[in-house]
């Protein structure tokens, strides 16, 4: 198995913003959570290290992929990746030039087409994105080969808070009605699916009424199959914002996208570095 993660990253300091991409008060924190987003991807499916407590040494065992190449697309200079860092966890610069920084993630797509007979899988992630399973891969694989590559499972983000409702917070919940029909329409589908698995309950899966994550991967038929359509590249914007549009439009014309539901949401997760989401204060709470 072959990755190529592309992971879509900004910041340029502007006076008197309160966005976590241009404020600059957060520039360290927002270099720290790039390099945590990045470390997380190479310490969980890259090589490890086991202690051999009786001989005293480290043995060095192989990672859970055969390859992982790891891609920080950004906008010209405006970024924080250290370049020694980059070296350092084996990580390609690939800079573009766009006149609205908003629109960096299609560039990520056009990154996919251009690899797509390199890679198995094909992972795109905004870079405040954290996973912690190992088995991220296999949870993927395991929902294909059971309901096939025309669906796309995408994770649930949640951050962690010690003053949020719980210590943990999935924050990607259901939009108001109609908000995207328009796309899911088209694409008709189960409204649930279930999944079988040895020793416990079948894990559910629901035909995502928020399906935006700031994450996706595909397989390589997927990504095939993306890339003949008439929409690809076609610079949609017209979900929320460019931002969610380039990390979830696109993939949402193409596929019905699910999610592990309910209790079973942890199925397939991912952290979001951040907690402004569930620190909201909400007129129902």
């Amino acid at each position: 198995m072959r990755i190529l993660l592309a992971l879509v990253h900004y910041f340029k300091a502007e006076a008197g913003s309160t966005h976590s991409s241009t404020d600059a008060h957060r520039r360290d924190q927002r270099a720290t959570v790039l390099r945590r987003a990045i470390d997380s991807w190479r310490g969980s499916l890259g090589a490890t290290t086991t202690l051999n407590i009786e001989t005293k040494r480290f043995d060095r065992q192989r990672g859970t992929v055969d390859g992982l190449d790891i891609c920080v697309v950004t906008n010209g200079a405006d970024h924080l990746l250290d370049e020694d860092f980059a070296k350092a966890r084996g990580v390609r610069h690939v800079k573009v030039q766009v006149d609205n920084p908003r629109m960096l993630g299609f560039a990520a797509h056009r990154l996919f087409a251009e690899a797509r007979n390199g890679y198995d899988l094909f992972c795109y992630s905004e870079d405040d994105l954290r996973i912690a399973d190992p088995g991220v891969v296999d949870r993927i694989r395991a929902f294909q080969d059971a309901f096939g590559w025309k669906r796309l499972l995408m994770p649930n983000r949640f951050e962690w808070n010690p003053a949020g409702p719980t210590l943990k917070t999935w924050i990607d919940g259901d939009l108001r009605p109609g908000a995207t029909e328009r796309w899911r329409d088209p694409l008709p589908d189960e409204a649930f699916l279930t999944l079988p698995m040895p020793g416990r309950a079948p894990v559910l899966f629901r035909r995502a009424m928020n399906p935006h994550s700031g994450f996706f991967a595909l397989s390589a038929p997927q990504l095939a199959h993306w890339v003949r359509q008439p929409h690809f590249l076609d610079l949609d914007c017209s979900f929320i914002s460019p931002l969610e549009s380039a990390a979830t439009l696109a993939v949402m014309k193409t596929f019905p996208i699910y999610k592990a539901f309910g209790p079973d949401a942890g199925f397939l997760e991912i952290e979001h570095l951040d907690n402004r989401f569930s620190s909201m204060k909400l007129p129902g709470a």
